[in-house]
């Protein structure tokens, strides 16, 4: 995270990055920064019978819990 930061930081003036390594960028970030949606698949996916299934639903479902935002530029 630190290094797509300062990656952020430095490329700010450069032109646009090549259509290939900004595809291979977005995958890089897509794998090891999941988004909610594809955390929660996952989540859902790790119960071990329909009760614990029906219970992490409920968890997800409650009002008070925190999202990950979108990326934002600095």
């Amino acid at each position: 995270m630190i290094f797509f930061s300062l990656c952020k930081l430095a490329s700010h003036h450069l032109p646009r990055l090549p259509g290939s390594l900004g595809h291979s960028l977005r995958r890089l970030r897509r794998e090891f920064l999941p988004t909610d949606k594809e955390r929660d698949v996952a989540y859902l996916d790790g119960a071990g019978d329909l009760h614990e299934l029906e219970f992490r639903m409920r968890e997800l479902d409650q009002t008070g819990r925190q999202t990950r935002g979108p990326f934002r530029r600095f």
